[in-house]
């Protein structure tokens, strides 16, 4: 398991037994625009199959959270990505995307992700739009709103 320390007692973990599962699908489920609704179950599920990234306080509390969908291989999509309301406006929401970017387990592999209000963050690290939208499709189970 990884640790990231930032110069401010912030950190990021990979370290699964370190998920505060509560926290991370309290804030999904009522705070998100994307994961609104979001049972329990399939975020528990979403969990145990992902490369989860925690991001915690001085005090070890919990503060954020992402997690990359991945095979290790070819590709691995961002998502999930939120810094608690409380711990957000001094970069943390940097720190925890850098780390991602940063973890070896996603190294030269083609990233993905989406987002409704964050590009500029995300530019930061390299994202663009899609070079060839056309070569994707996509089935929404319920389509967005």
């Amino acid at each position: 398991m990884n640790r990231w320390d930032d110069p401010n007692g912030y950190w990021v973990s990979d370290d699964p037994n370190l998920l505060d599962i509560d926290f991370v699908h309290g804030w999904l489920n009522t705070q998100s625009y994307w994961a609104r609704g979001r049972s329990r179950s399939a975020m528990e599920k979403a969990v145990t199959r992902s490369l989860n990234l925690g991001l915690f306080d001085a005090n070890d509390q919990p503060a954020g959270f992402c997690r990359w969908v991945t095979d290790g291989t070819t590709f691995a999509w961002l998502c999930d990505v939120f810094v608690a309301r409380a711990h957000r406006g001094e970069g943390r929401g940097t720190f925890l995307v850098g780390t991602a970017m940063r973890h070896p387990e996603v190294q030269g592999l083609r990233l993905l992700l989406g987002t409704k209000d964050a590009h500029g963050l995300y530019a930061k690290f390299g994202f663009t739009p899609l070079s060839l939208p056309d070569r994707l499709m996509e089935i929404w189970p319920d389509p967005p709103l």
